[in-house]
């Protein structure tokens, strides 16, 4: 393995031990571990970072009287704009200047939110959790793989050659058949990256009829909303498994799925989630969707209790085959903004609708929705030589099998889909303002 500067041997070597015994505990074993660690969290808080020492006060609450893991309800929740608004009072006072390190979320779908983590120690125990899923996935750091990701040159080699980074900047005609013979010649095990530049990779392939990848073993994607038509495209094109991740910036969950089932595994050793509904009251209806609430147990220098991510998942109470004893998301939604508003003001989700455009329509490149209207939908596409009229057709015919009257569709041309400064896509521009009813 590679030791990068800021990563902590010890810290890594702690969390990835602890993960490999805790994820056979039993449900006892696991929240007997949340509450203490919740204990911990907010002795801290209330001790060292004064945003929580005056919310304690204003409740007339003291950390001892947390006495189990329904005790956390008692802490309001905490919310972008607080954060925003309380910077400098959520950092803790225990901690020296030198070990903040400054850090802020995309903002893809809006204002960036800016915080602070731990130097060395968020990143070495990320890349633990990171070993874990590479341990579920069957990859091995000594793997060859590709890495498709925002980079700033077209492509590089790393892990003295072992590791193939392409930029997803590049992910273009120009740029893809220069990819593809990287690849074969590299004979990578594995793909990591972005889910939207994974699957511009096997559309190009399919479109063109070239041969797959044998090498390949598993695909793993990331920093990305994985959508059902995405997940179809890349696992019929490369003939194996997708396993996606649900983690945040702000430390606050961390989910995969397992080597049985594509339903996210939230790691209750990294924080405890909530799924709520519209008045904050907990979503216990199986296929329930509500927004994940995230209390992280490994930020200690900027505690994130009760943090409103935005982002919607769907709840189960299903346990998984393989015996993990973790609480499970049917999916991830994505956030409230990936919602599109239908002309009777219902809201909905982008589950299953990149696949009627591209899966249906295989002369389609790229697409993007966009909606300022409510019941109206723009279709940017980035065709290929052979689209014709009766792509476009088959696509507003899928539309209309599925939602009926509830949306018209416009299908428009374009040259490129526009991507983040991070290199990612936006499946869907909402210029609406959402309010998500759960």
């Amino acid at each position: 393995m590679i030791i990068h500067p800021l990563i902590l041997p010890g810290t890594f070597l702690r969390t990835y031990t602890l993960l490999k015994e805790s994820q056979w505990w039993s449900k006892e074993q696991l929240e007997e571990y949340q509450l203490l660690q919740l204990k911990k969290l907010f002795n801290h808080a209330y001790e060292n970072v004064p945003y929580y020492t005056e919310i304690f006060k204003k409740l007339k609450l003291k950390p001892k009287e947390i006495q189990s893991l329904q005790d956390l309800q008692k802490l309001p929740y905490l919310s972008k704009e607080i954060v925003r608004k309380n910077l400098n009072n959520l950092k803790a006072a225990n901690y020296p200047e030198h070990k903040f390190q400054y850090l802020s979320t995309g903002g893809s779908t809006g204002q960036p939110l800016r915080f602070y983590i731990e130097k060395g120690v968020w990143l070495s125990q990320l890349l633990a959790y990171g070993k874990i899923q590479n341990d579920w996935a069957g990859r091995s750091l000594l793997d060859k793989s590709v890495n498709i990701r925002g980079y700033k040159i077209p492509f590089e080699y790393e892990l003295f050659g072992r590791s193939l980074v392409l930029s997803s900047f590049y992910m273009n005609d120009k740029y893809l058949p220069l990819f593809i013979k990287k690849i074969r010649k590299l004979k990578p095990k594995h793909i990591l990256g972005y889910p939207s530049a994974i699957t511009t990779l096997a559309v190009y392939m399919k479109q063109n009829d070239l041969e797959v990848f044998p090498s390949i073993k598993s695909i793993v994607s990331y920093a990305e909303t994985l959508y059902e038509g995405q997940r179809d495209i890349i696992e019929e094109t490369f003939q194996c498994r997708v396993y996606n991740q649900y983690s945040l910036r702000e430390t606050v969950a961390f989910g995969i799925p397992c080597e049985h089932s594509n339903y996210f595994h939230m790691f209750p050793e990294f924080g405890i989630i909530e799924i709520i509904d519209k008045d904050g009251k907990p979503v216990t209806k199986e296929d329930g969707i509500g927004e994940i609430v995230g209390t992280g147990f490994h930020n200690y220098i900027f505690p994130f209790i009760r943090y409103r991510t935005g982002d919607l998942g769907v709840y189960t109470a299903k346990k998984c085959q393989c015996g993990r004893n973790y609480p499970l998301l049917k999916r991830i939604e994505g956030r409230s903004q990936e919602f599109m508003v239908s002309k009777s003001k219902q809201l909905v989700p982008l589950t299953g609708i990149y696949g009627l455009v591209v899966t249906c329509s295989p002369n389609v490149k790229e697409c993007q929705l966009y909606q300022d209207t409510e019941g109206e939908i723009i279709l940017n596409i980035v065709k290929t030589q052979k689209y014709s009229n009766a792509d476009s057709q088959t696509i507003k015919k899928n539309f209309q099998k599925r939602f009926g009257t509830e949306f018209k569709l416009t299908i428009c041309q374009v040259d490129q889909i526009p991507q983040t400064k991070r290199g990612k896509h936006r499946f869907l521009i909402q210029k609406l303002p959402i309010e998500f009813t759960y």
